[in-house]
């Protein structure tokens, strides 16, 4: 089988995940969103999970923010936990969060796991990182440095979250309002002051 079925396959099984959920998400539906025949899904992959698996291993499909991206920090806090969060927000798209959502499922839960928790730990270990640096530069009026990434992950987290679970029925402000005002606050409260 070419790449291209494969793909196709992926790509299907992805987004029916999350639209439907893993347990409702079955291998003919599956063949019929990617036009191909269900024997195809089961030469390919073997099975929905195998196909899932791969999504997660070999395509790294909830792949964390690269701690290359501290390069870019200007040492402004601002500045650089706008362009922080932008690239979570780039990285730890709405259809991520439904993926996610769709594969807690009991079936496959244990199983992907320790790829669900790739794209919060990875920005975590960044963020510790980045708020270590601006701590000895003098910037900020804590150090309890776990506890602001941790923090910072859970306003953007929860805002993906909530975006792609309640659209705009819940939320009235976009993605780049989201990030500058939670971003200010943010700010006013650990900047340390002169």
């Amino acid at each position: 089988m070419g790449d291209s079925v494969k793909e196709k396959i992926v790509m299907s099984t992805l987004k029916l995940i999350s639209e439907k959920g893993y347990k409702s998400t079955t291998t003919r539906n599956i063949a019929e969103e990617a036009g191909v025949n269900e024997v195809t899904i089961f030469r390919c992959f073997g099975s929905k999970k195998d196909i899932v698996l791969y999504a997660l291993k070999e395509l790294e499909l909830l792949k964390p923010v690269n701690e290359r991206i501290l390069d870019k920090c200007t040492w402004d806090l601002k500045e650089d936990l706008f362009m922080l969060a932008h690239e979570y927000h780039k990285n730890f798209t709405e259809e991520k969060a439904k993926i996610m959502i769709g594969l807690r499922s009991p079936e496959i839960f244990e199983e992907v796991k320790e790829y669900l928790i790739r794209i919060p730990k990875g920005f975590k270990e960044v963020l510790i990182k980045y708020f270590e640096k601006v701590y000895e530069k003098g910037l900020l009026n804590t150090d309890d440095f776990e506890l602001l990434a941790f923090a910072f992950i859970s306003l953007n987290f929860g805002f993906v979250l909530m975006n792609a679970s309640y659209g705009n029925k819940l939320i009235g402000f976009s993605d780049r309002e989201f990030v500058k005002k939670s971003i200010e606050i943010f700010v006013k409260a650990i900047e340390k002051s002169d």
